[in-house]
């Protein structure tokens, strides 16, 4: 194209030096006016080297569209003439088509063909391509310029070149997104809470849990917290409450399982955990927890998920400031955009002169902005270098926003600057946002550091690139220690037990794509290892390539523990359910069978209810069709239908076909088993075997009919109490007798016991019998008494009453039974009996009496009888004349004889009663009790009784009359051999001699009856015995006390009687003073 100028209007200015290049003047005059044709042509030139030279491209175009003006610099960018970007004839509607984006075209022309046609201003956003066919994004801003009717007569306009600031956008949205990304990929509920507790953040995974937001929980009345623990079980809800408020009062970590329930009403199992985020006093600012769903056994499908942050968008299409100054930084000229802005914040802007910088910094720059502002350019002044800028100015409704201000010098040839252009764009929007995203980012790598879990990253190929703080402070490692020199994965920290399975699963996940799940040991900073589960999923970017995987580990070493110990439970369960000797099955809630215990399967010898199917007809019909008696099947099968149907449980008795064919009662129940809505989920029915009671019932029903026969017919009173003593039952007989039953002893407040007893007892047995029985029903103790029983004719008969209690398994009395024998015969009878023994006992002892007076009477009247023979003799030879004295002397010397022998006579009698001392001797106790034991030995023998004999050592000899002693031990031992004549089994004598203090005790017990009155069986004449005279015991008690020594009785505890006499170490010379009348005074 030639030099020549082409005019494309009046308003056009022609520029000779470059081709098809125009500057539309401006719609506004420049504050200095020029009135000749060079002054006019001049400033126009200057005009255009300012816009050329400013750091953004500038363009024009007339009403139609067709530009008028492209400044060199977008030119040499596009590689393009301007006639290029422009249609001819035969192309399409917009020449420029080739150098925007193929993406961008149809909504670039359909905004531009929209402003052409309604005037609006327009803004956009693009990509243009490079000359080197490289995209570049660019900002478009144009006005249009009216004419005095209105109608848009130009479009002016800018091309800024923003691909520096939309790489920054894209990686500052992808970090934010990654971050996002990384929490909303954590399989875990995650949350947030200020410091006092009041959830401000839910990630999306508890919010679809819960299907409500942090928000949704403002209720009148209530604070969030109250209302998120209305979601966590009731009987899990106090312990919540009271667990967070200490956390939230002292500033401890927050540990707890409790059930949280979903938003379909499901409540399920949650491991929660929750830690404080401090600032740099220590004080909390906020609460940073998650929940990690346990209530799958081996599952755990929750990954931890970021919240949904309202991010905003950048602010597109701002309007642009564009100036010039000097190189000594004198402002030349601002473009409309400036002025206006200058008019709206400083007032009487147009009448003042040119501003200078200085002015307008104070004027417009925040404070604390200016004197940075000031100090950079001032320095892009001295130093020749361009710079950017942001800082706050204010706006036109006094508010100070962010503005971005791009400085570039222009130079001459020689590389000396001709002028400085700049470039003003409002960031406001971008850096609000961009300080909202590194807020985010904070708190989002926060969440990710105080998070109870460890959250990791890799590389497509799986090699570590991230690992979050709680990995450091836990597991005491850093990213380096988990890769090895050769820049693979090194998994030191998993146990080398479990290393080869995690590598071999991660690789394979990295391999398919697919998410990674795994459980294994990892090594804790002290050494120790505890269970964890990792999980991890791949992050793909919108062609599906795995840009990168994230991952989380939870501590579940604990959750392991308790698995372990519930597998080793329910193994234990089910093989109790096998053991168990009942018949077990499981029904769904329409009543199929699914389960048969072993037992069961056994009894029908199934080897599964599968085998009970049948076409056309329900398992559970099958099963009782083919397994339950037939009188029995309808029965059963209605029962069963009315429970499923009704819900309630059933309880019946039934029989079942064993496998050998045999029908065999069993007693059937059955149990629903509810979810937590109350819905049925399953039912547990047994069946106990009671085939074997069934048979025992019948035969004991028969029994029971032959005992009430037995006792109708059994010649005594029968009778029952209740444990508290309440009579309960009379037998027939008593009835009877009595001619009253036990209603007849009922009323209000009235004690039945009492009442029988005033009415049926003798007066003067009441009290007797009234303490008896309560000392039985108190104790538990056998009932034995005799009483006198009021007849229906009023008589009283004597009763030979016993009662024994009967007792359950645990020991407690569940009734007594008692049993009123008639003996007043007998009691008469015995009474007659001990009357006629005491006559004969007294006639006995009087002719013992007789006897023994007999005999003395006989032995000393001989020699009395010589003494008077004699005598008379005497008196003759002395009568005679001359007395013959030799014949007198012979018959005195015979009488003093006949004296003498009487007086042994005497003596003899004497000594039987009155034992001397002088004929003790001093010997050893146990030759005296050996003795005595071989006198004895020949009868213990005969009678079948067996002697223990325990002797001391080291007994001092006794003073004793040996023959005396040995009487008193043969007379005890006969005693207690004769006591035992009744005894049946283990016959056994005890003869038991040991020091006690100043004396030798020695004890001779027996197993017989016992004695009932102790002291008055050693009174002389009474005995027990049916010959017997009643002198053994007072003879035997006046020799031991002769000796100076004590001889008593005692009952045992258990059976017999134990007699016991003891012997001084040292002699005391004393005389019994119960010494008998026969001997001398």
């Amino acid at each position: 194209m030639s030099s020549t100028a082409q005019n494309f209007g009046t308003d056009a200015i022609v520029s000779t030096d470059r081709p098809q290049a125009f500057f539309v003047r401006q719609e506004q005059p420049m504050t200095r006016v020029s009135h000749s044709p060079t002054e006019t042509f001049s400033d126009a030139m200057h005009a255009l080297q300012i816009i050329e030279s400013m750091p953004g491209h500038a363009w024009s175009a007339d009403a139609a569209g067709r530009f008028t003006y492209v400044s060199p610099s977008i030119l040499s960018f596009l590689g393009k003439a301007p006639v290029d970007l422009n249609p001819s004839g035969n192309e399409d509607e917009f020449g420029w088509r080739r150098a925007i984006h193929p993406d961008d075209y149809d909504r670039v022309a359909a905004r531009w063909r929209h402003c052409l046609e309604t005037g609006d201003p327009y803004d956009i956003e693009h990509r243009l391509r490079c000359v080197d066919g490289v995209y570049r994004w660019f900002r478009i801003s144009g006005r249009p310029s009216r004419d005095s009717q209105g109608r848009v007569t130009q479009w002016y306009g800018t091309t800024i070149d923003i691909e520096d600031q939309k790489r920054a956008e894209a990686a500052l949205r992808d970090r934010e997104r990654e971050l996002s990304q990384l929490v909303n990929m954590v399989p875990s509920h995650v949350w947030r809470l200020t410091p006092e507790g009041e959830p401000t953040f839910f990630n999306k995974r508890m919010v679809d849990y819960l299907g409500l937001d942090a928000t949704d929980t403002d209720k009148p009345g209530m604070s969030r917290l109250e209302a998120v623990i209305e979601c966590v079980h009731p009987d899990d809800a106090a312990a919540f409450r009271d667990t967070l408020h200490r956390c939230l009062a002292t500033g401890e970590s927050f540990a707890l399982r409790y059930r949280l329930r979903r938003a379909d009403g499901i409540y399920r199992w949650m491991s929660s955990r929750a830690e404080p985020l401090r600032d740099v006093d220590g004080n909390i600012v906020q609460w940073y927890g998650l929940c990690h769903d346990i209530d799958d056994q081996m599952r755990d499908d929750e990954a931890l998920r970021q919240s949904e942050q309202q991010l905003r968008q950048m602010i597109d299409a701002v309007p642009v400031r564009i100036w010039s100054a000097t190189p000594t930084g004198e402002i030349v000229h601002f473009n409309k955009q400036y002025r206006d802005h200058f008019r709206s914040v400083i007032a009487n802007f147009d009448d003042s002169v040119e501003p200078r910088i200085e002015t307008l910094l104070r004027e417009l720059i925040h404070p604390e902005d200016a004197p940075e502002v000031q100090h950079t350019l001032w320095n892009c002044f001295e130093t020749g270098g361009g710079c950017v800028m942001r800082f706050r100015w204010r706006e036109k409704d006094r508010l100070y926003r962010w503005a971005e201000c791009r400085v570039a010098p222009r130079r001459d040839q020689d590389g000396a600057i001709v002028q400085w252009y700049g470039v003003s764009l409002n960031v406001d929007d971008e850096m609000r946002a961009q300080e909202a995203l590194r807020r985010s980012e904070r708190q989002l790598q926060q969440m990710i550091d105080t998070v109870p879990a460890v959250i990791w990253c890799t590389t497509p190929e799986g090699i570590p690139c991230y690992l979050n703080k709680r990995a450091t402070d836990v597991i005491g490692i850093t990213l380096k220690d988990l890769i090895a020199p050769d820049g693979s994965r090194y998994l030191t920290v998993v146990h080398p037990e479990d290393r080869d399975v995690v590598d071999q699963a991660l690789a394979r996940s990295i391999e398919t794509g697919t998410s990674f799940v795994g459980r294994y040991r990892q090594r804790r900073s002290d050494g120790r290892h505890r269970w964890v589960e990792s999980r991890a999923e791949p992050l793909r970017d919108d062609s599906g390539k795995i840009v990168q995987w994230y991952g989380v580990s939870v501590d579940i070493d604990d959750l392991v523990t308790a698995q372990e110990a519930l597998r080793d439970r329910e193994r234990e369960l089910s093989q109790l359910v096998d053991m168990v000797p009942v018949h077990i099955r499981r029904l769904t809630p329409e009543g199929e069978p699914t389960f048969f215990n072993k037992r069961l399967l056994d009894f029908f010898g199934l080897g599964s209810p599968a085998q009970l199917d049948k076409p056309g007809m329900s398992r559970l019909a099958a099963a009782i069709k083919t397994l339950v008696h037939p009188d029995d099947s309808d029965r059963l099968l209605a029962t069963v239908r009315h429970s499923v149907a009704t819900g309630e449980p059933y309880s019946m008795k039934y029989r079942m076909r064993r496998v050998d064919g045999a029908y065999r009662w069993v007693d059937g129940r059955a149990e629903p088993l509810r979810d937590q809505s109350g819905a049925i989920v399953q039912w547990y029915v047994i069946s106990i075997d009671i085939d074997d009671e069934m048979r025992a019932q019948e035969a004991l029903r028969d029994r029971e009919q032959e005992l009430s026969q037995l006792v109708d017919m059994v010649p005594s009173l029968l009778w029952r109490l209740s444990p508290e003593g309440e009579p309960t039952f009379f037998s027939r007989r008593l009835i009877e007798f009595c001619g009253l039953d036990v209603g007849a002893f009922q009323g209000p407040g009235k004690n039945r016991l009492l009442a029988a007893i005033a009415t049926l007892f003798h007066p003067d047995d009441q009290a007797r019998l009234a303490e008896a029985l309560t000392h039985s029903l108190v104790t538990g103790e056998s009932f034995a008494l005799t009483y006198r029983l009021r007849r229906a004719d009023g008589i009283y008969r004597w009763m030979s009453g016993r009662a024994e209690p009967l007792r359950d398994e645990s020991g407690g009395i569940v009734q007594w039974f008692g049993l009123s024998h008639d003996i007043d015969g007998e009691v008469r009878a015995q009474e007659e009996l001990r009357l006629a023994r005491e006559s004969l006992a007294r006639a006995s002892q009087a002719a013992s009496l007789a006897e023994l007076s007999a005999s003395i009477a006989h032995e000393v009247n001989q020699p009395l009888a010589a003494i008077v023979t004699n005598s008379n003799a005497c008196q003759r030879w002395l009568s005679a004349t001359p007395p013959n004295l030799e014949r007198a002397q012979k018959t005195v010397e015979r009488i003093i004889r006949n004296a003498n022998a009487a007086a042994d006579v005497v003596s003899h009698i004497r000594a039987l009663f009155n034992h001397s001392v002088e004929s003790r001797t001093s010997a050893a106790l146990g030759s005296v009790i050996a003795e005595a034991q071989n006198l004895m030995a020949e009868e213990a023998a005969r009678r079948g009784i067996r002697m223990n004999v325990e002797v001391e050592s080291d007994l001092p000899p006794i003073a004793l009359d040996r023959v005396q002693v040995q009487q008193v031990l043969v007379n005890l031992i006969r005693n207690g051999m004769e006591a035992m004549d009744s005894v049946t089994g283990n016959r056994v004598l005890g003869i038991r001699v040991h020091r006690s203090d100043d004396v030798v005790q020695i004890d001779i017990s027996d197993r017989g009856p016992g004695v009932e009155d102790p002291e008055r069986m050693f009174e002389p004449f009474f005995t027990t015995k049916e010959h017997g005279m009643g002198m053994g015991l007072a003879i035997s008690r006046s020799i031991v006390e002769s000796h100076g020594g004590r001889l008593w009785a005692e009952n045992n505890e258990s059976q017999g009687a134990t007699f016991t006499f003891t012997l001084p170490v040292e002699v005391k010379s004393h005389h019994d003073a119960r010494t008998l009348a026969l001997s001398p005074s």
